[in-house]
């Protein structure tokens, strides 16, 4: 899926500068869609690294080494009996599940309502859920 740098050096979301400058041509999150979310999130910052104005290369390295302690500490946590299934895909499903219902004890929400969508692999809800939460914000 090829993507294109956005015009606008201000741009924070739709193609920024900072993900889509690589020498390679490939935009960042072509690459971090495919990894789990810690190592996805450690490769971002890595990537980023020195080409984001509101960060340090520092921290964005500091950023980077948490991601990675912290899916190495949860890779530890969970023995799962099912090996037919990834891992990572038992732990999120075991986790969505939980906080849907502590979404729905709370009168619920948008984050309740893209997890059951996830859960579901209903791509259209997932949105819907997005597009609800943006619209009950009003213009920002």
């Amino acid at each position: 899926m090829a993507t294109t740098q956005s015009e606008d050096p201000n741009e924070k979301v739709d193609h920024p500068r900072h993900y889509n400058a690589h020498p390679s041509g490939i935009e960042c999150i072509e690459l971090i869609e495919h990894l789990p979310t810690n190592f996805g999130n450690a490769v971002k910052y890595i990537w980023r690294c020195g080409l984001k104005a509101t960060e340090t290369p520092i921290r964005d390295l500091k950023s980077a080494r948490w991601y990675v302690e912290r899916e190495i500490q949860r890779s530890r946590l969970f023995e799962l009996e099912d090996e037919n299934r990834p891992k990572t895909e038992v732990i999120w499903r075991s986790l969505a599940r939980r906080v849907i219902e502590s979404e729905a004890e709370n009168e619920g929400g948008a984050l309740g309502d893209f997890l059951v969508a996830l859960l579901d692999d209903d791509f259209s809800d997932m949105i819907d859920a997005i597009d609800r939460a943006i619209k009950e914000l009003g213009p920002q």
